[in-house]
């Protein structure tokens, strides 16, 4: 092996991907949201594998090469299937309709399995060793089959680049749409908000530019390489990120799976959809006695302060169909529920921050906060400053 770095590199990415997928599918046997992430990562692995065929199993190399066209097409669908699945209101299932998602794999399938029949010898040779002149000696029939092949590829890796792109922007999408209806059903969000996907799509949106880039300058205008070593960093790091926080990611809307139909009826309430509420029995005169009971839920038996509080808590708490309360907060109080209940929370946290000497952190877990952060956000967004800043002014006031 010329490079030992790259070969150690590769070896433990594909051990890390071994073993988390291993993982991944058998929790998939309880939640159905895990097998997408498995099968993102083994996809993975079978694009990335060459270094350490190549000095394990050079003979291998040709046929796992042809394999990585249709591994490289699952990529993209399998890792939104993932993000579909732990943002999903339901068990996440997949379904007949979900085939077209598949419709780049399938064909790059069928291009692999014609790339197959070719003799070993010319396989080696063109894609291993770079040796175009071994066509010169072949069949006419074998020269057709490697030139369709080739051509076929070369389409599949452009629409790749576009597959890739598309999906990157359908996850964002669905993240943002995500933790916005996460506002409505928890005053606490910031373990279910999914952050470090985020990062990991800003690092995956970086190398796909690139290698979308490369691709077309490779292709169309002049050969380039890129520094497998420094490749090979950039994969374990980005390998060892999803399998760490996937493994340790559940559902956002987990502990909502079972409830009731009323609570089912708010998370299938889309903030995008034009008519939501629409068909809604509600009417003014209920929605404003229903303002009055989470006013007193919440003034009367501060139940702001319960750190685990969800729509479903207050709906039980005030004996009020969970789709109502969402609609009487969004359209009577113009709040949704994580606003409004973050508000009486920095009301009382302004008070502590005056009256008392405990540590804003104190503060912070005092009034329902589990998070620091989560508490600096929401106190910035209602007093303007930081509960420091706060703190000192009234000090000097």
């Amino acid at each position: 092996m010329e490079n030992p770095t790259l070969l150690a590199l590769n070896i433990s990415s594909l051990i890390i991907i071994i073993f988390s997928a291993n993982l991944l599918l058998l929790r998939s046997f309880e939640r159905r949201a895990y097998l997408p992430l498995a099968i993102f990562l083994l996809a993975i692995g079978v694009v990335i594998c060459q270094p350490t065929l190549a000095s394990l199993a050079p003979s291998l190399q040709p046929t796992i090469l042809i394999l990585s066209l249709p591994a490289i097409l699952l990529i993209a669908p399998s890792l939104w299937f993932y993000v579909e699945g732990i943002t999903a209101e339901k068990p996440w299932q997949l379904k007949q309709m979900h085939k077209r998602h598949f419709v780049l794999f399938f064909t790059g399938t069928f291009v692999a399995f014609i790339a197959l029949f070719v003799p070993y010898e010319v396989q080696y040779a063109m894609l291993i060793e770079n040796n175009e002149n071994i066509l010169k000696s072949s069949s006419p029939a074998i020269r057709y089959m490697t030139a369709g092949t080739l051509i076929a590829t070369l389409l599949l890796i452009f629409g790749w680049v576009l597959q890739s792109g598309f999906y990157l922007f359908k996850v964002v999408r669905r993240l943002t749409q995500y933790r916005q209806h996460l506002k409505d059903l928890f005053a606490s969000t910031k373990v279910k908000e999914i952050r470090w996907l985020s990062w990991l799509l800003f690092a995956v949106g970086f190398v796909w530019s690139a290698t979308a880039i490369n691709i077309v300058i490779d292709n169309l205008i002049f050969s380039t390489k890129i520094n497998a070593t420094m490749a090979g960093v950039v994969i374990l790091v980005m390998i060892w990120s999803v399998a760490i926080w996937g493994l340790r990611q559940k559902p956002g809307f987990e502990e909502l799976y079972n409830s009731d139909e009323d609570i089912q009826a708010v998370l299938e309430e889309k903030i995008t959809q034009p008519e939501k509420y629409q068909r809604s029995a509600l009417n003014e005169q209920h929605a404003t006695q229903i303002a009055k009971k989470i006013e007193t839920a919440m003034q009367q038996d501060n139940l702001y302060l319960d750190a685990s509080l969800s729509l479903q808590k207050l709906a039980k708490h005030i004996s009020t169909s969970p789709n109502y309360i969402s609609q009487t907060l969004n359209e009577s109080i113009g709040m949704n529920f994580f606003d409004y209940v973050n508000m009486y929370r920095v009301e009382m946290a302004k008070h502590q921050l005056q009256y008392s000497s405990n540590t804003v952190i104190d503060i912070a877990m005092n009034v329902g906060f589990n998070a620091k952060s989560s508490f600096y956000t929401a106190f910035k967004k209602v007093a303007h400053q930081t509960p420091s800043q706060y703190r000192k002014s009234m000090v000097q006031s």
